[in-house]
């Protein structure tokens, strides 16, 4: 084990809402057309969702079609979204149980500008066995109207189990471009997310707040900026009442990013019972975002003596060319370890570093805080 200093990088407060809270608190938000679908089975045979536009539906995206999209979706299991663009309103379209939603080549949803701070342009909300295939998403960040919040997210996942979602390609949002979160009371499970694209989100490219068993598979989070915390992939409850649990990244792909590639933050577990944490990070890859890796744990929150216990394992990541350095910790919990495994690390210049230098940089000022409890294998 190697102990070091740490001293604290700036601009790491994150612009914090749950995008799920601010509906709760809303509950005019989705609409009178967003009624909850009840549990049917999907329907082996695609609903072609050209059948419930209007007569003479424009197919270039500058026409709002969101109650007609969501009619159909409240009313059809297995639907299949027309191979042009269509635009959507900051309502956004609510996704329920047993639902397959597959877009086809040249499908796309458009937000409309927008002076909301929060929007979900799809939203899978307390629904169970969802899948969607190849939805693309745009939104709205360089026509948003307003100025205030970042709380615009292209797909959220909240309070739901056995959700797929394959090869999404998410940008321009106002805030994640994913985000998961609690609703009434209800943890996210079995979530599986392949070969997410996620580029020129404004805040986050996926946001996880809220997950018991995560699988992100090859997820590509590039160019976040414009809100605090700029991160590729952040790990972040928002209160104890969340989990982080079994979440498992595979080959993810980070760079560009204001803030970090991936960063996990767990302060907002303390205050409430004990809590286990679980995290498996596998060949992760950065390429200039300012830092790779961010971990964090500290005591603010806490008010008795309640823990947050469990592992971060990060193994065979590539964090190359980083503005300031390729990892920093503030791990002030010796109940959470952090391991990293084989790591390749380039300088600024693309320079591969010998191991002997690795460990020189991650014990330098402001890297890895002294007393983190930590390993660092190769």
């Amino acid at each position: 084990m190697v102990l070091l200093a740490f001293c604290t990088t700036a601009g790491l407060v994150r612009c914090k809402k749950d995008a799920a809270t601010e509906i709760a608190s809303n509950p005019t938000f989705l609409g009178t057309i967003h009624t909850k679908a009840t549990n049917l089975s999907i329907s082996t045979t695609p609903y072609d969702l050209t059948l419930s536009l209007p007569s003479g539906y424009k197919t270039d995206g500058t026409v709002d079609y969101t109650a007609y999209l969501q009619k159909a979706i409240n009313t059809y299991s297995n639907i299949t979204f027309p191979a042009f663009p269509i635009m959507v309103d900051d309502l956004g379209l609510v996704v329920g149980s047993n639902k397959l939603l597959t877009f086809l080549p040249g499908s796309k949803l458009i937000l409309k500008a927008s002076s909301n701070a929060n929007y979900n342009i799809i939203n899978i909300l307390m629904a169970n066995n969802v899948t969607l295939n190849n939805p693309v998403i745009v939104g709205d960040r360089y026509i948003h109207i307003g100025t205030t919040g970042c709380w615009g997210q292209g797909i959220a996942i909240n309070g739901s189990t056995n959700v797929t979602i394959n090869s999404p390609t998410i940008t321009n949002c106002w805030g994640d471009g994913i985000y998961m979160g609690q609703k009434g009371g209800i943890n996210n499970q079995n979530i599986t997310i392949k070969n997410a694209y996620c580029r020129y989100n404004r805040r986050n490219g996926i946001g996880i707040t809220n997950a018991i068993g995560l699988d992100l598979e090859a997820p590509y989070a590039g160019y976040c900026d414009g809100a605090d915390p700029w991160n590729g992939i952040d790990i972040e409850p928002n209160s104890y009442n969340d989990e982080i649990q079994k979440i498992t990244i595979n080959n993810a792909i980070t760079e560009h990013n204001v803030g970090n590639g991936i960063s996990a933050g767990f302060k907002n577990l303390f205050g409430g019972p004990n809590k286990t944490i679980s995290v498996q990070i596998n060949n992760h890859a950065d390429k200039a975002s300012t830092v790779a890796f961010h971990c964090t744990a500290t005591l603010t929150q806490q008010v008795g003596t309640e823990t947050v216990t469990g592992p971060v394992n990060v193994a065979n990541p590539f964090w190359r060319r980083n503005t300031n350095t390729p990892i920093t910790t503030n791990l002030l919990v010796k109940t959470i370890q952090l391991n990293i495994s084989k790591p390749t690390v380039q300088d600024i210049n693309g320079v591969n570093l010998t191991n002997t230098q690795i460990v020189s940089l991650f014990t330098y000022k402001t890297h890895i805080n002294s007393g983190a409890n930590y390993t660092l294998t190769f």
